[in-house]
């Protein structure tokens, strides 16, 4: 089993507290979704949970930052996601309320992307 195979199956086994959690390849990675929509990101080995304004200051403190690769035209950040401190895996509880607060970013995003455009459903 490929070392990010094994990653993914660790993290769904985690998660499973959480409710249901599935896991799509995508981007050369891996995303993690809940009811459909996607609060975590496994890429190069290391898991990035999305962020909003509710739980963004917990990453700062936690000396982490958002996703970034390089491009042709210089680095590119992702601001909506940010890495997962590696010690939060050592311990269940927390990672889980992590997952959660990502899983409640996520919906939050999809609900103003919903109100964002005039009322219209996008």
């Amino acid at each position: 089993m490929r070392e990010a195979d094994k990653l993914t199956s660790y993290l769904l086994e985690m998660l499973f507290p959480v409710g249901p959690v599935s896991a799509r390849r995508m981007f050369g990675g891996v995303g993690l979704f809940h009811r459909g929509k996607m609060f975590g990101l496994i890429l190069r080995e290391e898991l990035y949970f999305k962020v909003g304004d509710g739980n963004r200051a917990a990453y700062e403190a936690a000396g982490e930052a958002p996703f970034s690769y390089e491009t042709k035209k210089g680095v590119h950040t992702l601001h909506s996601y940010w890495r997962c401190p590696p010690d939060l895996l050592d311990d269940s509880e927390t990672f889980q309320a992590w997952a959660r607060a990502a899983i409640e970013a996520a919906a939050a995003a999809a609900a103003g992307k919903r109100s964002g455009a005039g009322g219209r459903v996008v």
